[in-house]
């Protein structure tokens, strides 16, 4: 099983890969398209809309796939600078979609406020 979790503005969702669905996507990318800055982009806005919903919609057959997408651009990515291994978060700050940015799951510490 594999999670792409998606902070924005102080709300987190983790989207879950089966792994049977995984292993069906990475044997339908193209190379090519794995490490595309286009796709990158459309898969994460695919998931920020579903963080932007007033109330979140189920988790789909879509999300899941722009979950598998994000997971492998980074966990296959040959540019080092942005290879990132393991589960991925995605960090949305403002909340507005502009300015965001990814990291590893196990780099990052997110506590409740008190």
């Amino acid at each position: 099983m594999r999670k792409v979790t998606y902070f924005h503005a102080g709300t987190v969702a983790d989207f879950i890969i089966p792994d049977d669905r995984f292993d069906e996507f990475a044997k339908e990318i193209a190379w090519e398209k794995s490490h595309s800055e286009d796709e990158i982009q459309k898969a994460r806005a695919v998931l920020g809309e579903f963080m932007m919903a007033e109330q979140a919609p189920p988790v789909g057959p879509g999300h899941i796939l722009a979950a598998c997408y994000i997971w492998n651009f980074f966990n296959t990515n040959p540019d080092e600078e942005m290879h990132i291994k393991g589960d991925i978060v995605v960090i949305d700050l403002e909340g507005n979609g502009e300015h965001i940015d990814y990291s590893a799951a196990g780099n990052i510490n997110i506590a409740p406020v008190n």
